[in-house]
């Protein structure tokens, strides 16, 4: 005879608060994960910055991507204790700083994200449209938002600008003008050609590698102009992004003479191209941006990136 349930009401009840108390945890495993409003702080300040910053500048139609990592002292630490291997630990400098870690090999690695959180100060760059700052960038940073947002808007250049395509084909072009000069200028023969063919290669690159820096430290000097005419254009103070430059200059012990083998110039000649462009950039010929511009912001936790999407493509 099978089993009679008289009462089947506590059943529902507790059937009940389970589906209600199960959508409540997703519901807010979901927020969690999704929405801006519990986002890291940090992610916050990047949201309230390039928010002003594009207000009144036009920052184009496609998504920007920003992503917070734990920056290149969590890298060389890793590689100093074994965890990787030299061209393999650029994984640890793009680690993830909000989530916890197990050992490994013993080595506590949310111990070394605190240590690079502290030791590491301000990092940050564009690649493949993205937007990345280390999280120690906030700290050494701290209230100085006008002075963050001279970076973002550094890296935002490269970006918005196409800078990588603009210097590939700067390049292209004298590559191709040197190698038609050498043509004019040297006749070798096909037998000696075929003797020096490793020497002609390797001197070809390092030519190309010696224009290359030189087109970097250009590119890089171009940004700086762009970010600071987004932060006047935004209402910041018009020295805002010169100052900034001695900042990070002091805080990250730049050279101050220019390497030709450096990406990058020094804090000399960048500081005096960007005196120049300011001189040069004032009220009268300021460009306002006052075309109407929206956009919204996407924020997942699991992929670690907070996306500034346009609206109006």
């Amino acid at each position: 005879m099978p089993l009679k349930i008289k009462n089947k009401q506590p059943l529902k009840l507790f059937t009940g608060i389970f589906v209600i108390t199960f959508s409540f945890l997703y519901l807010a495993n979901f927020l969690k994960n999704n929405t801006t409003y519990f986002m890291p702080k940090e992610y916050k300040v990047i949201k309230k910055i390039v928010n002003k910053i594009a207000s009144k500048n036009d920052l184009g139609n496609r998504n920007i991507p920003f992503s917070i990592g734990s920056g290149i002292y969590m890298q060389y630490r890793a590689e100093e204790l074994g965890l990787c291997e030299k061209d393999g630990c650029w994984y640890y400098r793009n680690l993830d700083p909000y989530k916890n870690y197990k050992k490994v090999n013993g080595v506590n690695i949310n111990d070394l994200l605190k240590q690079s959180y502290l030791y590491n100060g301000i990092e940050a760059y564009a690649w493949n449209d993205v937007v990345w700052l280390s999280q120690s960038s906030f700290l050494t940073y701290a209230k100085r938002t006008d002075y963050l947002g001279c970076t973002i808007g550094h890296e935002l250049s490269h970006i918005v600008f196409n800078d990588h395509i603009k210097q590939s084909i700067k390049l292209s072009e004298k590559l191709k003008k040197l190698k038609d000069k050498n043509k004019a200028v040297i006749r070798i023969n096909s037998e000696k050609a075929k003797e020096n063919n490793e020497k002609v290669k390797d001197k070809k690159e390092e030519i190309k590698k010696v224009l290359g820096n030189e087109l970097s430290r250009e590119s890089e000097m171009i940004a700086d102009n762009n970010a600071a005419k987004m932060m006047i254009n935004a209402g910041f103070a018009k020295e805002t992004c010169l100052n900034e430059l001695t900042f990070i200059a002091e805080k990250m012990q730049w050279d101050a003479d220019t390497d030709i083998e450096s990406t990058h110039p020094g804090y000399l000649e960048r500081f005096k191209s960007l005196q120049n462009f300011l001189a040069k950039y004032n009220k009268s010929n300021k460009l306002e941006y006052s075309k109407p511009y929206k956009w919204k912001w996407i924020y997942d936790r699991n992929f670690n990136i907070l996306i500034f999407s346009p609206q109006n493509q």
